[in-house]
């Protein structure tokens, strides 16, 4: 098998077995990443079981490209029963840097984790030679420092996960930390900690081997060269701050083999050589003290906000929303420190942030609601506090964002998906690059005509692209997923990829069949079956979540309040409308006929019923998806 390493390590810690099973029967229905990992939770893991319980399975899963040299193609796929989830159910997590490529390096696709060690335990990758060790001395320790002691015994070149003290003490949104700053959310740090494995530890010199070595190159200096885009080195939320002037990029931060323009750099903040380090986009902005009014303080906070989190290993995206919320309880005089223990009036301070973390981590008075998150925290708040909830919250990801509103095709898109999805908001980045194009037609080629002939290519029809129009969208809802699962699942970037557009090209509109040729060039497989593959990972997830409790169609729908609350002013609001002038969504609500009407046709599209959304069972047979065909019956 070309780009497979062709073996999946299973490590059972009730027992201490470690095995191994094949990769080439899961690989060739379900490519790898997402759809191999989201297929062996299907066989696995039985609706009873819950995120913590030893019978749930921890699945980490690299797709065939990683570790190959293409671009872009550094990430691993993370699935299980997520704590943070509500309820408990099916998620996934996504993580790059060098982890991913490392195991693949040492003889692996993919690790899957099932039971519970008796002791703490880490689990030793070196190449074929596979084994748990005693984890005593690095229990009790944030990432940060667990990552000293490993690299100490292990070497440098060792890549790891591990998670710090939040997911020891089960914190719902505990992460997943790695290697380059790298995480993965959904819960799943509290998911390994509750089976008493602290870290993952692997070192491999080999490769995964190529079918067309120069083919490859070929493409990726072909990738590389219409690659460029607009730079968002700084991130939205930090310019839009008027802050962004703190921010000095001073070298890249690339994952493994990956030369492509990204978010994740190496700064400089306040012009400080001592507050210098590698960030992220939503992580390094989570936390700006500017945002509660705190202008006076040192940019040392802004700076330390991400590496606090990291080595609790507290989810940024929980912590955004459970701060702004803090805020604004606290200035409608909704809760007072006295209840909460924690200093509100010093919100926007260092001194608070690390007071807020500790409280959580170690779920210390108020931190014990906080540590279950926002949605479940809502049956023991104060009816006032209960009140300033976000009424958009989601319990993996931020709030919602007003998407459904703002652009038709997410009121499909986000309520498909068991977590907010990063993957599905950057697919459309193009439309910010139309948005610099009306500000200053000098910032960006992508005007109007250009707009269209993307969407036209991307997403299916010209028509698609009246991001505030019902027609169009169910086609381009499946076609942004069948790529969205596609890349998760060969393990590309979701910022890198799917290359829309470029600022270096004659003609801006990007190369929708990228993808599908680097694939062939590394495995040797024809690039037919992709979208194939792509189907049945979507039905595979479909079958997931209704054997789990989904509700079909009524959870389909999109929050009430896109049907009922205008859409408020916030932030730019203009989107490329049916004529040749931008149209503003400030004020759309979603109809409800159009809705369903385009809900329907997705169903057809996708072959389910079209009032039920369940899928046929000639659509499930016909994807070789047979053994799902008696769970759909309804």
């Amino acid at each position: 098998m070309h780009g497979w390493m062709g073996k999946i390590l299973h490590i059972d810690l009730n027992t201490s077995k470690i095995s191994e099973f094949s990769t080439q029967p899961y690989a060739e229905k379900y490519l790898g990443g997402r759809g191999i990992a989201s297929r062996i939770y299907w066989e696995a893991v039985k609706p009873e079981i819950s995120a913590f319980d030893p019978a749930n399975h921890l699945v980490f899963m690299t797709g065939p490209l990683v570790a190959t040299g293409a671009q872009g193609a550094t990430r691993m796929s993370v699935v299980g029963k997520s704590p943070m989830a509500y309820p408990e159910k099916y998620c996934y997590g996504n993580i790059g840097g060098f982890f991913g490529a490392e195991l693949k390096k040492a003889g692996f696709d993919g690790l899957v984790v099932t039971g519970r060690a008796s002791k703490p335990v880490y689990l030793w990758i070196n190449d074929n030679h596979v084994g748990l060790k005693d984890a005593s001395s690095l229990w009790g320790n944030g990432t940060y420092r667990v990552a000293e002691i490993l690299q100490q015994s292990h070497g440098d070149t060792a890549r790891f996960l591990t998670t710090g003290i939040a997911g020891e003490n089960l914190v719902r949104s505990a992460i997943i930390f790695g290697s380059h700053q790298s995480t993965s959310t959904a819960g799943y740090g509290a998911v390994m900690a509750s089976k008493n494995l602290k870290a993952i530890v692997v070192k491999g010199s080999g490769k995964p081997s190529v079918a067309d070595p120069e083919g490859l190159k070929e493409l990726n200096r072909y990738t590389i060269q219409i690659s460029k885009r607009l730079d968002l080195t700084i991130p939205p939320d930090t310019t839009m701050s008027g802050h962004g002037y703190l921010l000095e990029r001073i070298g890249k931060g690339g994952c493994y083999q990956c030369g492509l323009d990204c978010i994740r750099n190496k700064y400089r903040f306040g012009k400080r050589p001592d507050l210098e380090g590698y960030r992220r986009c939503q992580s390094m902005e989570y936390y700006m003290p500017w945002r509660y009014s705190r202008e006076d303080e040192p940019v040392d906070t802004y700076f330390n906000a991400p590496i606090l989190a990291n080595d609790y290993s507290i989810c940024t995206f929980e912590l955004r929303s459970m701060i702004n919320w803090l805020y604004a309880c606290y200035q409608a005089k909704s809760l007072t420190e006295e209840e909460t223990g924690l200093p509100l009036s010093r919100i926007g301070t260092g001194d608070f942030l690390e007071k807020l973390l500790h409280s959580i981590a170690h779920r210390e008075g108020f931190g014990d609601i906080l540590a279950e998150g926002l949605v479940r925290a809502k049956a023991k708040l104060p009816e006032k506090a209960r009140a300033m909830l976000d009424p958009g919250i989601l319990p993996v990801g931020e709030n919602d964002v007003n998407l459904p509103r703002s652009s038709v095709v997410h009121a499909l898109l986000d309520s498909m998906e068991p977590r907010m999805s990063r993957p599905m908001v950057h697919g459309g980045f193009f439309r910010a690059a139309w948005m610099f194009n009306q500000m200053d037609p000098k910032q960006s080629p992508i005007t109007t005509e250009v707009f269209r002939r993307i969407a036209r290519t991307f997403w299916g029809s010209v028509a698609a692209a009246d991001v505030s129009s019902y027609e169009g969208k169910a086609l381009a809802a499946q076609i942004i997923q069948n790529r969205t699962y596609t890349e998760d699942s060969l393990g590309l970037c979701d910022f890198a990829w799917p290359l829309t557009y470029s600022f270096s090209k004659p003609d801006p509109v990007g190369d929708p069949n990228l993808e599908a040729k680097i694939f062939t060039a590394v495995t040797g497989v024809g690039s037919d079956e992709i979208n194939r593959c792509a189907e049945r990972i979507m039905n595979v997830q479909r079958m997931i979540t209704i054997r789990e409790g989904r509700k079909v169609p009524e959870d389909d729908f999109p929050p009430e309040v896109n049907f009922t609350e205008p859409l408020k002013p916030m932030g730019p609001m203009m989107v490329p409308g049916p004529g040749d002038k931008p149209v503003s969504v400030a004020g759309n609500i979603l109809n409800r006929d159009k809705f369903m009407d385009m809900l329907r046709e997705y169903y057809s599209l996708r072959g389910w019923d079209e009032e039920t959304g369940v899928p046929r069972a000639e659509t499930l047979s016909s994807l070789g998806l047979d053994d799902m065909v008696p769970v759909s019956g309804r």
